[in-house]
């Protein structure tokens, strides 16, 4: 399982005993990392035809990921804090039920400050992480949550829902809320648009954070558990 809190819903749900549940972490690509703020900024800027000060969301663009949610915290961004010089960007491919989310811009009013690059390369995703003011992932549940992980790497702070994997990926390196409450997420998000110094501080811990993921510790556990299986023993329940 790639998380404690997946582990504990297949024991909790389907009976599985969590003695044969190993936990093995994943980890951000090694492409991600921070980049020059500045030029990055310039560049995705003059590629995707968004600001250079902007929020980021990276996932599939449908309702199940709480872009619903994560627009209406934008709107109260825009409307209440008057934060109108920050776009959002969003980039994913259209999902199940996409139209709904393109709706709320528009019902919203955001369709000059909404910007939805599409599915995107991984030299782009980097940019864009790079160059966002802050990355948001507003999603009610997360097997692991990788997305958060990548911003970190970048040097880019996060702002996570407080379930599922998500508390146990970003440790005390993100700001959290409640997922069903969006202007709990829109204070949250207003902290680090306007506070340099807690910007500054959740840029070091993201660092911190996302080094002590890597994909060699995973596959070294990986094959722990295969020998450990090969040889008849009992399957590692902490490999993470």
């Amino acid at each position: 399982m790639p998380s404690y809190s997946t582990k504990n819903d297949v024991v909790g749900q389907l009976g599985v005993p969590e003695s044969k549940i190993s936990v093995i972490y994943e980890a951000a690509a090694a492409i991600y990392r921070p980049l020059p703020i500045a030029e990055t900024r310039a560049v995705v800027a003059k590629r995707f035809g968004i600001p250079t000060n902007y929020i980021f969301f990276i996932s599939t663009i449908e309702p199940r990921k709480n872009i619903g949610g994560l627009l209406q915290a934008y709107h109260h961004l825009r409307t209440k804090y008057n934060l109108t010089d920050t776009g959002l960007v969003l980039a994913g491919k259209q999902g199940w039920l996409y139209e709904q989310v393109y709706e709320t811009v528009e019902k919203l009013g955001l369709q000059d400050s909404t910007f939805f690059v599409g599915r995107v390369s991984d030299e782009e995703l980097h940019q864009l992480y790079a160059g966002a003011r802050c990355h948001v992932h507003p999603a009610f549940y997360e097997g692991f949550g990788l997305p958060p992980l990548e911003a970190m790497a970048c040097g880019t702070p996060t702002v996570v829902s407080n379930t599922s994997s998500l508390p146990e990926v970003v440790g005390d390196a993100a700001l959290m809320f409640d997922p069903t409450d969006w202007e709990e997420m829109a204070v949250a998000i207003r902290r680090l648009l306007t506070d340099d110094e807690l910007h500054g501080e959740m840029r070091e811990k993201g660092l911190q954070r996302a080094g002590i993921f890597s994909w060699s510790r995973a596959a070294a556990e990986t094959l722990q558990v295969y020998q450990s299986v090969a040889q008849g023993h009992p399957v590692p329940v902490a490999a993470g």
